[in-house]
């Protein structure tokens, strides 16, 4: 990171270019949606211009007061929103272009250089912008690519070892897990191979290329122009990775705990059972509430119970009453300047989730109730989640208290899990084990490199417009911030190694909030599974689930009831949400 400014900074607007494919897909997109050139709405759902500033002037005459800046750069509360499943190059590789790179800046997308892989037929696949309708480029890549410790190890490292890990349908996943022979160095070639193997598992059938292709796709800036307008507005991670190349349950734990207990799976080997037997290891929640600061999970009420609570139950369950909260919650008490010293926040995971994971298909196709098209995957709409990015971000910046949490005060981070299985250029690096032994876990993995790349941006007055942060950074960051920020020891020493995320704080002036990107909500289509509230309606109701919410039913039925079945359909799932999962938690002051 090379920009450190000292006076406000106004975001200035920018016009992404591309090859002639990628200019033909936008226009076709943006025509769907009823977004201009620029990026700018022409209709009243629209989300606003990429890179666009608020326009009143930070003065009362305007309606805005000035907030009084913070004694010095930095901050005082952290506010975490934490996504599913998405690569860097798949959401962010094209914010910018050669020509758009901010002044002095350096940025490590796909703007230069070829950035494909080579299907086993010979097809050689190049990353691009996805092309069609509006409705089917939000739910791309489907169906979900693996997301599996065997298939990261393909996807980054293109082995297949043994042969027969080749045909899923066949033969179970088996020893050496695909790992790479010693001292090889991922070269990220395996997407399409994994994803063809996924393909097949998924829907019984070898997929053509223009299937396959899909998990090199990615999004253009207009296509998110939520999501990029943060990170073209602030500042945005290049170089930030996920703790293990795996799944959902066990980079979540490393974000938290500085940990996964040696698991690289969230079911295999025990099942979800053994999350809920691991040893009580310290979070950063136990280290925040033993040094009296305070402390929030906010999580949608219609979930009914909260993921983080339950993969961290042996270390926080004395907290599920007192420390989640729900996400109306959390808009008041942004509103009230009451956020606490950290919060964490989750997006739906089960019933019309907007967590940004891809479509999960079954291997049959069922019928439509309603006499349409048949479907045979969860609904996963991108819009969805870019509408709650923009409340939260909204209420964040509409922090206005002269006593506590405020606009000028607090650190919005903007992250995802792990990749998901979807296409990424940049190798991962290696790592520090959490602990000095570095004793192999499951799977013979010895925690001593990273996952692939994911999105990740910081929000703060403090972050200069069109910032490149290039640190190599990774989920242990979060639990060196806040030890940093508040005088604790450190987790492992996977965190304490970590760079903490006060590099993002580079004006010494702040930008009062009125100067921050205006975002709002996009329109969203009405989800069918948002109905599934309801224990009567059989709308809808044998839609599958995703990983994230067999995951967290898993986990519950786990804890209160381990002899029953797994659900695999929305309407069993809320029959053991509601049976298991109401009281659980708090849910509002």
């Amino acid at each position: 990171m090379t920009r450190d400014d000292s006076a406000p900074s106004e975001t200035g607007s920018s016009e992404t270019s591309s090859s002639e494919t990628g200019r033909s897909s936008r226009r076709s997109f943006l025509r769907a949606s009823g977004v201009g050139a620029l990026g700018i709405a022409t209709g009243a759902l629209g989300a606003v211009a990429i890179g666009q500033a608020a326009r009143p002037h930070p003065d009362s005459t305007y309606g805005f007061t000035p907030l009084k800046a913070r004694h010095e750069p930095g901050f005082d509360h952290i506010v975490v929103m934490m996504f599913e499943n998405r690569s860097f190059d798949h959401m962010l590789g094209r914010l910018y272009t050669e020509k758009t790179v901010p002044e002095g800046q350096k940025f490590e997308g796909l703007q230069s250089g070829d950035h494909s892989n080579t299907a086993p037929d010979g097809t050689v696949v190049a990353a691009h912008v996805y092309e069609g309708t509006t409705d089917d480029i939000m739910s791309q890549p489907n169906p979900d690519p693996g997301e599996y410790y065997s298939h990261v190890n393909t996807q980054l490292f293109g082995v297949v070892d043994p042969a027969s890990n080749e045909d899923l349908s066949q033969h179970p996943v088996e020893a050496p897990w695909n790992a790479p022979k010693k001292g090889q160095k991922p070269d990220m070639s395996g997407f399409v191979r994994d994803y063809i193997i996924n393909y097949r598992l998924a829907r019984g059938t070898d997929p053509k290329p223009e299937e396959y292709a899909r998990v090199m796709g990615g999004f253009s800036p207009e296509m998110l122009p939520v999501l990029s307008a943060l990170a073209q507005g602030f500042g945005v991670y290049d170089h930030w990775f996920c703790a293990v190349p795996s799944q959902t349950f066990c980079n979540r734990s490393f974000f938290h705990a500085g940990t996964s207990h040696g698991f690289v799976t969230n079911v295999q080997h025990g099942g979800q059972k053994k999350w809920l037997d691991a040893p009580a290891v310290p979070t950063v929640f136990n280290r925040l509430e033993d040094a009296g600061k305070t402390w929030r999970v906010y999580y949608d009420a219609d979930q009914v119970v909260s993921l983080t609570g339950m993969l961290h139950a042996p270390s926080i369950e004395k907290y599920w009453k007192t420390n989640f909260r729900s996400m109306e919650q959390f808009h008041k008490d942004a509103a009230d300047g009451n956020l606490p010293d950290y919060a964490f926040i989750e997006p739906r995971m089960v019933f019309d989730h907007n967590d940004m994971h891809p479509p999960v298909s079954k291997p049959e196709v069922v019928a439509d109730p309603d006499g349409g098209e048949p479907f045979d995957s969860a609904m996963s709409d991108m819009r969805a989640a870019e509408a709650l990015l923009a409340e939260v971000y909204t209420s964040v910046r509409s922090g206005t208290s002269k006593k506590g949490s405020n606009a000028m005060n607090t650190l919005m981070l903007v992250t995802f899990d792990e990749h998901g299985g979807i296409y990424d250029h940049v190798p991962p690096p290696t790592a520090l084990p959490p602990t000095k032994d570095g004793e192999a876990g499951e799977m013979d993995f010895t925690f001593d490199r990273l996952g692939a790349r994911v999105p990740t941006i910081a929000i703060s007055a403090h972050t200069a417009a069109g910032t490149v942060i290039n640190d190599v950074m990774h989920h242990g960051a979060l639990v060196k911030t806040l030890c940093e920020q508040h005088g604790l020891a450190p987790l492992t020493q996977r965190d304490a190694a970590a760079t903490s995320l006060h590099n993002a704080v580079n004006l010494k002036t702040p930008r009062q909030p009125a100067l921050w990107p205006d975002v709002h909500r996009p329109y969203v289509p009405k989800n069918p599974e948002a109905g599934l509230s309801k224990p009567t309606d059989e709308k809808h109701r044998d839609r599958p689930l995703t990983a994230p919410a067999l995951g967290l039913i898993g986990l519950l039925l786990a804890r209160y009831e381990p002899d029953a079945e797994l659900p695999s359909s929305y309407g069993d799932a809320y029959e053991v949400l509601t049976k298991h999962g109401e009281g659980l938690f708090g849910v509002s002051d």
